[in-house]
């Protein structure tokens, strides 16, 4: 996950004003996730769309917050894709492209006709 993607696609942010905070937010969105599940694939989507959603969460809800208030849980979404991930055996960028060539394929070449 990189700032500018991170800026442009989550936060729809476009001043540079705080991108020391972003940087820090998407380092502990990778331990949060590696301690969580023990590991983190760096350049793979699931993984890429969890950090992008935990980041976008704590910029949004920054503060402190008491438990059950609005805002300061995780939302349910990042924790089902954090228990999927746990239980799947996922590979880097390579395994990732493959998958998204075979998807854009033709019916043709899928041989479907």
């Amino acid at each position: 996950m990189d700032l500018k993607m991170l800026k442009d696609e989550y936060l729809k942010v476009d001043t540079d004003q705080d991108d020391a905070l972003l940087k820090t937010l998407i380092t502990a969105a990778k331990e949060y996730i590696r301690n969580g599940i023990g590991r983190y694939t760096e350049g793979n989507a699931q993984f890429e769309l969890v950090v992008g959603m935990l980041v976008e969460h704590w910029y949004e809800n920054r503060g402190m917050y008491e438990s059950g208030v609005s805002g300061s849980n995780i939302p349910f979404t990042v924790h089902a894709l954090l228990t999927q991930l746990r239980y799947v055996d996922v590979k880097g960028n390579e395994e990732d492209k493959q998958i998204e060539s075979e998807v854009n394929l033709p019916s043709k070449e899928k041989g479907a006709g």
